[in-house]
């Protein structure tokens, strides 16, 4: 351990519009938790239960709901505009920074780190406290490309003072190799910006659970076909034609729907009759969802980072249906190494048969070197030593300043 003692760490994540960052934040939270700090993961009730069943403390804030519109959008102004009344809103902003506020003061960490809550940074920065923020650089060709601009317009708006406008903290960490999310792909215009709002941009390499950081035991590959599209919505039309797709390719289906309630019961009634007489087992959410991977033959994704990463990790060969420029951009570099392919919207069923069939038909040995590759990377165990470091330089810092005070009196 790098710090003197242990550390407070509290990590933020927005959660309704995709799993991906509550997940990538508990993953996180639970390798700091198990080098001796204390955590909290501060995120919105609805996904209390992903926290607290990973043993690790919860605290409430408010969150926006989703809105899959921002997908289709590829206008900068469109964008924008959307980005005024949603992330960028004043109402937002302000009700989030008061969240953030109120969950620092009831914590007291030693350092904040946050994922796709944009404000968390900055709340960080009003209490004086080191910050970092986890984001895909992918992310930042759309939508953040428009969104981040407009974030720093209403933080002046609202009055927040020049030097705590931070929503990238004081480093960004990618939660990937350069190999498969590279800066390069960022935008000249926004990696400029990008570089004048926080002082380092690192890849640390994918957030591995703890339970995937050894090399697996030969794991008996189960004739699963998993499917999971995540919980935006955005993605239950794919969904069902994937289903249909695979009925008769004699596996059994594993579906994750992503969302609970009485939507969820009509979705999962609507994927029990487009399997027609294939074995198939419909959940909402799954507390095992890294151990399906792991056993399943293949996997349908949408290509949102977590789960591309677990399926990399376990060497379980990917079928993509990206809905957004990010997913279709992590699709495509999966794709160009040989690791998964990709089904288009008019594809027709033949075509997402096919595709799903060579799958699960797959050879299993560069999947599993490739698996290897970024288990080596072990991002969480870098974020842990990053945020250590940082804190023991930021703790130096205050000391010195606070001596140098005491003796000029």
């Amino acid at each position: 351990m790098t710090s003197s003692r242990p550390l407070r760490v509290l990590f933020v994540a927005f959660s309704r519009s995709s799993l991906g960052h509550v997940t990538r934040m508990r993953t996180a939270a639970r390798r700091f938790a198990d080098a001796g700090h204390t955590v909290a993961v501060a995120a919105h009730e609805e996904v209390r239960h992903l926290i607290e069943h990973a043993g690790l403390a919860w605290i409430g804030i408010d969150e926006i709901g989703p809105a899959p519109a921002w997908r289709g959008m590829s206008d900068v102004a469109s964008l924008r505009a959307f980005a005024r009344t949603r992330l960028a809103s004043p109402i937002y902003v302000q009700a989030s920074l008061r969240d953030e506020l109120r969950a620092i003061d009831e914590f007291a960490p030693d350092a904040v780190v946050s994922d796709m809550r944009n404000t968390a940074s900055v709340a960080a920065s009003m209490r004086g406290l080191p910050s970092f923020t986890c984001h895909n650089l992918r992310l930042f060709k759309h939508p953040m490309h428009a969104v981040l601009p407009e974030i720093l317009a209403t933080l002046e708006a609202i009055g927040v003072e020049p030097e705590h406008r931070a929503p990238l903290g004081d480093a960004v960490l990618v939660p990937d190799l350069p190999l498969l999310d590279p800066l390069s792909g960022v935008p000249a215009e926004t990696a400029g910006l990008m570089a004048g709002l926080t002082a380092e941009i690192r890849h640390i390499g994918p957030l591995v659970p703890q339970e995937l950081l050894a090399p697996p035991a030969a794991i008996e590959r189960e004739p699963v076909l998993n499917i999971t599209l995540g919980g935006s919505g955005a993605g239950d039309k794919d969904l069902l034609r994937v289903v249909a797709a695979a009925s008769g390719l004699g596996v059994r289906l594993a579906v994750t729907l992503g969302v609970e309630g009485p939507e969820s019961d009509v979705l999962a009634d609507q994927v029990r009759a487009a399997a027609g007489g294939a074995e198939i087992e419909v959940a909402a959410f799954r507390h095992d969802a890294v151990d399906l991977m792991a056993r399943s033959a293949a996997a349908v994704v949408h290509g949102g980072h977590s789960s591309m990463i677990e399926g990399l990790l376990c060497a379980t060969p990917l079928v993509f249906t990206p809905q957004s420029a990010e997913q279709r951009g992590n699709a495509a570099r999966v794709a160009g190494l040989g690791l998964g392919t990709v089904i288009a919207d008019d594809d027709p069923a033949e075509a997402v048969t096919a595709a799903i069939r060579s799958a699960l038909a797959a050879d299993r040995g560069p999947h599993d070197a490739f698996a290897s590759v970024l288990r080596a990377a072990d991002g969480a165990g870098a974020m842990v030593e990053t945020v250590e470091r940082a804190v023991a330089l930021h703790r130096a810092a205050v000391a010195g300043v606070a001596n140098g005070v005491s003796s000029a009196h």
